[in-house]
């Protein structure tokens, strides 16, 4: 069976250019200066709200939310909030008039509740008005009879440890029938066996937090009502073809009458993946109604309680290994808690268990993983996607075991990681791109491990100082959750500049700058000739999702196609012009010229204007579909990614014995991403990803009242860190273990620079505490109370 084209151009590339080293390259890897840098520093990006002060004659549309977390909506009545001065319209689910349902995987979420409501926080009625005090001071006249239900905060009130069996309890769906979302699991080799007989066994539970996005930009949308029923929405979105489609199912119509555009977005990080659906389709359900333009604009509170956390976790690991340090064996149970609706809980439970042995040669693994419903805020995308909850309960076990075999964490992890023609306990054989030893190693001499270790462990002081280390592997884009694809075009106009098209969205990641290099690269022109167009449904192509760490790879694919294609009939029409082969022919715009002879050359422009003449077509579609990616649910087997990034952090610490206190001081981050395309985004994603992981680690939870209420909503309370509390240097470094199927080789960066921070810090606090410790750095945040008292309890300050 023949290759797909694109495939080949993709093969062809890597090929050419496998060999080559940065310096080789005219823009790949280079430090340019992103496409937006200047009017981002002005000020000047529109995102969605900014939008409204063009916008004449609007309404606002504000959610009123429920106050119980767990409760039978007996009764609505919205009468008196009808006639509140200014309000226009109180919507319920009854006026809904396509679909009530806004979940992303699975039809759990309504847009507005009508039987029960699942958290507080869900939408009870939608109030429209011609300004938002109004809607807002309206809210108070929407009277709701309920019946109150248990309330369940604790996922081990939904199952129970020894095989995660569902226990009695009140179903929050009790239309599902159950309240375990979905159930995975890794089957491999005896470990029955193996722990029997293994000479060395440590085993812990862990727990990690909710976390919240705290980007800067809350949510926001607006829509304006277009003749024939249609719609347009301007909205906070990373995905705008997903949210078309809610929005289109939720109003009945069909697709070609919803258009989204998605402005700049400020921040998402996964946040904007689901939500953006929900205050799309409310703000449209106002502007079809109205027939005016509708605003939604949470505040920050709102946003705390209206969008998607990152899972929590609970899990109990067991490793088995040799006296000489070998991993023999692995059991673990994994709860995360999906909170009241699944949005993509069940993906982040599929791609934890894939990532639930970490990056070792792992060959007895038995592995259970349950993703439970409670009344809390619903969880749903965040960077890492389930990855950097099972990387901080696997790593602090390798330092346990490093411990307990009287071994260098370092030595520890270079005896067991995975190396090029090692398979992963899935069975998957990794044919290429394995760079993690060379990460490790790189790592261990840019921080002075060694030398460190051992002077650290002879500290006596007040503030004691630990290094740590935490290594990780995450799989590029959707894998086995679903088929992935990506597709964009390009087009030449005239006087020789160029249009991007894509579906790819711009929240800061740098994604677009990626895009922006490839095409550089392979047309031969400087980033200065292209101008990338905002993601619109009506307009681009559909790229997919921008998450999971897929861009670069798969949209990046498609910009190649289309470049390669371009690049093949500009060089035959220049061949043609200057008399010489078209292999032979250099762009270099805006000169174009002959390889062994440059004073024969043609410019930029006058190359695009004869294609012109000739009817030489300078428009191109480009489009990539991935590998296939296989998975067995009942062993776990498979190949569930087709390449991955790996990635070796170590982190510095000192922590003050007498307030708990832990200052991180000096960081070294090591990924493996294959051919670095965009240097400064992926140096600024080692940064920005290892400060907010150190959040993670030491700072950030959401606090429940026993009756379901988060009381830390806003961003006075909830803590992140600031600029006085990152490392005073953060060094950033890449290995360049190339993916044969990626643009110039390249891997995705964004979601894995985080993975590994919060096991790193936490490996590094139990170094500077001590090894009596060690066990009892088995949950994050380690906020100053947390640690105060591990060291009260171990009498390690009188």
């Amino acid at each position: 069976m023949s290759k797909p084209d694109y495939v080949e151009i993709i093969e062809e590339i890597f090929h050419k250019y496998r060999e080559k080293k940065t310096r080789d390259f005219k823009y790949i890897g280079k430090k340019i200066v992103r496409w937006d840098a200047i009017d981002k520093v002005l000020g000047e990006p529109i995102f969605t709200a900014d939008l409204l002060k063009y916008i004449k004659n609007p309404v606002f549309v504000y959610s009123v939310r429920t106050e119980y977390a767990h409760a039978k909506i007996k009764s609505i009545d919205v009468s008196n909030a009808e006639k509140y001065p200014g309000v226009l319209n109180v919507l319920t689910a009854k006026d809904i008039p396509g679909v009530n349902d806004v979940g992303y995987v699975i039809p759990d979420q309504p847009l507005i509740a009508d039987r029960k409501v699942r958290y507080i926080g869900d939408t009870i009625a939608l109030i429209i008005a011609e300004s938002y005090e109004n809607a807002v001071d309206a809210s108070d006249y929407v009277s709701v009879d309920y019946e109150p239900l248990e309330v369940i905060l604790d996922p081990l009130k939904i199952v129970e440890w020894n095989g995660l069996e569902e226990k009695p309890h009140t179903l929050i769906h009790d239309e599902r029938g159950s309240d375990v979302l979905s159930r995975y699991k890794i089957r491999v080799g005896d470990p029955k066996k193996v722990f029997n007989e293994a000479p060395v066994i440590v085993e812990n539970e862990y727990r990690t937090p909710m976390q919240e996005h705290a980007y800067l930009e809350p949510e926001a949308a607006i829509a304006l009502p277009e003749p024939g029923d249609a719609v347009t929405i301007y909205a906070k979105t990373q995905c705008p073809f997903d949210t078309r489609k809610a929005v289109a199912q939720v109003l009945g119509l069909p697709f070609n009458k919803v258009r989204v555009i998605a402005p700049a977005l400020g921040g998402g990080f996964g946040g904007a993946e689901d939500v953006g659906n929900e205050v799309a389709a409310k703000a449209a359900l106002a502007a079809l109604i109205t027939k005016r333009p509708a605003v939604v604009l949470f505040t920050r509170e709102e946003s705390f309680i209206g969008h998607s956390k990152r899972h929590s976790m609970i899990a109990r690991y067991k490793h088995a290994a040799s006296r000489d340090g070998r991993l023999l064996g692995i059991e673990a149970e994994i709860i995360l808690d999906t909170g009241a609706y699944a949005s993509l809980g069940p993906f982040v439970g599929w791609r934890a268990i894939v990532h639930s042995t970490g990056p070792y040669r792992v060959e007895n693994a038995w592995i259970d993983l349950a993703v439970v419903y409670t009344n809390k805020v619903y969880a749903g995308a965040f960077r890492g996607f389930g990855n950097p909850q099972v990387t901080f309960a696997v790593e602090r076990q390798m330092d346990l075991l490093a411990e307990e075999l009287g071994m260098d964490p370092v030595e520890f992890r270079l005896k067991n990681i995975l190396r090029n023609g090692d398979r992963t306990v899935h069975g998957q054989l990794l044919d290429h791109g394995v760079g993690l030893e060379e990460a490790i190693k790189k790592a261990v001499e840019a921080s002075g491990w060694f030398e460190k270790r051992r002077r650290y462990n002879l500290e006596k002081d007040v503030y004691r100082r630990g290094i740590g280390i935490a290594v990780f592997y995450h799989g590029n884009s959707i894998g086995a959750e679903g088929a992935d694809y990506s597709s964009a075009s390009i087009i030449i106009q005239r006087d020789g500049s160029i249009i991007l098209r894509s579906g790819v969205t711009d929240m800061g990641q740098g994604s677009i700058q990626s895009l922006i290099n490839i095409l550089a690269e392979t047309l031969g022109v400087p980033p200065s000739y292209i101008r990338v167009e905002p993601a619109d449904t009506s307009t681009v192509p559909d790229s997919g999702p921008t998450v999971a760490s897929r861009v670069t790879v798969m949209t990046g694919n498609a910009v190649l196609v289309a470049a390669y294609k371009l690049r093949n009939r500009l060089n035959k029409l220049a061949a043609e012009m200057l008399g010489c082969e078209p292999e032979d022919i250099v762009i270099e715009a805006p000169n174009v010229y002959c390889r062994d002879d440059p004073e024969n050359s043609i410019t930029w422009q006058e190359l695009v204007e004869q294609s012109f003449w000739k009817g030489i077509p300078l428009q191109e579609f480009g489009y990539y579909r991935a590998p296939p990616a296989e998975w067995d649910e009942e062993t776990g087997r498979g190949s569930p990614y087709f390449t991955y990034t790996f990635g070796a952090i170590v982190s510095e610490v000192e922590v003050d014995l007498e307030t708990g206190v832990t200052r991180v001081l000096e960081a070294v981050t090591v990924y493996d991403i294959g051919r670095v395309v965009n240097l400064i985004g992926a140096e600024l994603h080692a940064i920005g990803g290892y400060i907010q992981g150190m959040g993670y680690a030491l700072m950030e939870d959401l606090y429940y009242d026993d009756q379901g209420r988060v009381y830390n909503t806003n961003l006075s309370t909830y803590h992140i860190p600031t600029a006085k509390d990152i490392p005073k240097e953060i060094k950033a470094y890449f290995v360049e273990a190339g993916y044969y199927h990626g643009p110039y080789g390249a891997k995705g960066l964004g979601e894995p620079s985080i993975v590994g921070i919060a096991p790193s810090i936490a490996n590094a606090i139990a170094h500077a505490l001590g090894g009596k410790v060690n066990r009892d750095i088995n949950k994050i945040p380690l906020t100053p109370d947390t640690l105060y008292m591990i060291i009260k309890k171990h009498n390690l300050i009188k």
